[in-house]
This record gives C-alpha cells, sequence and structure tokens, in this order.
C-alpha cells in the first residue's frame, strides 16, 4: 500500500519559527545578531498574520526585536507569490509596508525566509531587504519543528504538480454549476491548479470573501470555505475562518445572533472558526446522489454570508470583551 506523505504546509513552518523566536536561546541571539546586525537583541513578540499596513494581504510574521526594530517576515517553501487584482506583487507589498513604518520613525526590514534553492531561484526574492535559508534555521530547531523544516527543504526541490482526477475534478465542476444556478450570490474561487485540473485530495471548495462580503473597521475578513471532510471534527463543515483571533474562543459568551443561525465559534490553530456542521461530501463518488448534501453545505455559507452583511459589526465588541477577559486572566 502508497502511504501518501502529506505536503508541509507554510503555516506549520511560521508556527516553528515563532516558537524559534520566543525561544530567545543564546544560539538564536547570535543569529539574530549576525544576520541582523543586532547585537544585544531579544525577541519581544511575534505575531502571526499581521496585516499590511497600507495594503492587502498580511505579514505571515511580525518579529518585534528589544532594539525598537520590527522584521517583516515573509515565509516561503515552493509557493508562488501572489498578485493583487490591481497587480501589486507580494514582495512589493512588503516593500510598501517597511516605507510605512519608517516614515513613521519605526526601523524596520523585510525579511524573505525560504529554502535556499527558493532565494537563488526567484526574481522576486532581491526585493527584500535580508534573506534567511531554511537550511541556516534549522540547526537551531528541534523535533517535530525540525522534522517539518528539514521535508520542506526537500519539498522545495520537488514542485508541486497535481495529477488530475476525472472524478474529483466532475465533481467540483457539477458543485460550480450548482452555485451558479441556485446560490447565485456565493463566488467560488477560481481553481488554483488551471485547466479544470484537481487531484483526488482536493475536498474544499473555496469562496472569494472580497466579492461576497462588506468589511468592517478593525475586523478581518474572513476566509470562507466548505470542507467536504474535516480533518479537525468529527463532522464536514461550512466556515468563516478570522486569522489571529483562535485564542480567543471560550474567553467570553459568543453573539446570539451566531447562534440563531446554527453556527458557533470554534477555535483552528490560531484562528478562530465561524462554524456551521454539515454533511460529509465524498468527491470521489457521484454528485447527484449528494446533491441535498451539497445544498446544505451552500445553504450554511449563505447563512454566514448573510449574518456577517447584518451582524458582523458584533464581532468588535465580542473581541473587545474577549481581550479583556483574557488580560484578566
Amino acid at each position: 500500500m502508497n502511504h501518501f506523505t502529506p505536503r508541509v504546509t507554510e503555516a506549520e513552518i511560521d508556527g516553528g519559527l515563532q516558537r524559534l523566536f520566543m525561544t530567545n536561546s543564546a544560539t538564536l541571539l547570535r543569529f539574530i545578531d549576525q544576520v541582523f546586525a543586532a547585537p544585544n537583541c531579544r525577541v519581544q513578540s511575534v505575531t502571526q498574520q499581521q496585516r499590511h499596513f497600507i495594503c492587502s494581504g498580511s505579514i505571515d510574521l511580525d518579529v518585534n526585536l528589544s532594539n525598537g526594530e520590527r522584521l517583516l517576515v515573509e515565509n516561503k517553501i515552493d509557493a508562488g507569490w501572489s498578485v493583487t487584482r490591481s497587480g501589486e506583487w507580494q514582495p512589493d507589498r512588503y516593500r510598501g509596508s517597511v516605507q510605512y513604518l519608517r516614515s513613521i520613525g519605526c526601523k524596520a526590514r523585510s525579511v524573505l525566509i525560504a529554502p535556499q534553492m527558493y532565494l537563488s531561484s526567484s526574481k522576486q526574492a532581491s526585493k527584500f531587504d535580508v534573506h534567511v535559508s531554511y537550511e541556516a534555521i534549522a540547526p537551531m530547531l528541534t523535533g517535530t519543528d525540525l522534522t517539518l523544516m528539514l521535508r520542506a527543504i526537500k519539498q522545495a526541490e520537488t514542485p508541486y504538480e497535481p495529477v488530475p482526477n476525472a472524478q474529483t475534478g466532475d465533481f467540483f465542476s457539477s458543485y460550480a454549476q450548482l452555485v451558479q444556478n441556485e446560490f447565485p450570490a456565493l463566488r467560488l474561487k477560481v481553481n488554483p491548479n488551471g485547466a479544470g485540473t484537481r487531484p483526488s485530495g482536493s475536498r474544499t471548495f473555496y469562496f472569494d470573501a472580497k466579492q461576497m462580503l462588506p468589511s468592517y473597521t478593525n475586523i478581518p475578513r474572513p476566509r470562507i470555505s466548505v470542507q467536504a471532510q474535516d480533518s479537525g471534527a468529527a463532522t464536514a463543515s461550512a466556515k468563516f475562518m478570522i486569522g489571529g483571533w483562535g485564542l480567543l474562543v471560550g474567553k467570553c459568551p459568543e453573539p446570539t445572533s451566531l447562534s440563531a443561525i446554527g453556527a458557533y465559534m470554534r477555535p483552528a490553530r490560531r484562528s478562530l472558526g465561524l462554524v456551521v456542521d454539515t454533511p460529509f461530501l465524498d468527491t470521489q463518488g457521484p454528485f447527484t446522489q449528494q446533491i441535498e448534501a451539497v445544498r446544505e453545505g451552500l445553504s450554511a455559507i449563505d447563512r454566514l454570508s448573510h449574518w456577517w452583511r447584518e451582524n458582523g459589526s458584533e464581532l468588535a465588541v465580542w473581541f473587545k470583551s474577549a481581550k479583556e477577559a483574557q488580560n484578566e486572566h
């Protein structure tokens, strides 16, 4: 039997890097001195998925040093650079955030952390102030974090090429057609694999939050998905995911308007999930035999979307109360 080894995600490496930075070990401090020319500097805080300051998108790791400098870190394994609808490349967004911080008197540098192969081959890498290779960081890691880093280095040598699966492709195509016919207010994201390719492991349907939802001050716009199978729960689910808010779940009561639509809050790593449990879907099985289950998942996304438009601002109140409760303890 062939055992499929899942690919390492950038989020997993982000977590390992955050844990490393917060150790403030003697080895790490020497590394900071050598690489960033910051002697006698400690790491004061590390924030994951910090919003860029004057443009869209997020900073993988915002590292605050004790000398007042901020290191804006982009972590890459083998993925390409994202581009906004206006044509702004991801490295240019880091440049913009660094320039903004410097304009208000804060020392800042952009940092690209990636396998050496990525650093050597990417033309956009030169736009970052500092390059740090996975190979240089790996000796400072231990346990699972080291294992993941070494796997990621190997992964960068063999870029991901999805193997098309006809059954999965047909399921996703039928799903998209049903969305268009019955849920026109919902907007599926474009297939990232191109040419209609869907590998057998594709089990998540992603939606375009920017096209579907209004934005609120101080509330990050969520990532939206229906998961045919959810490895982290007993059921499949429809989800709105808000990055960086997961640790606040349970600190104070969730909005009653959320439970009124059959949804609840659940942490997923560092993200907050606004979740509706939904039936499992078998993307290898006949679509027509699962159409009611598909509709149930899409109805859940539709309910969450209506809730966001009418009650989403309540999250700011919830966030404030949850932070206060967290600080009290």
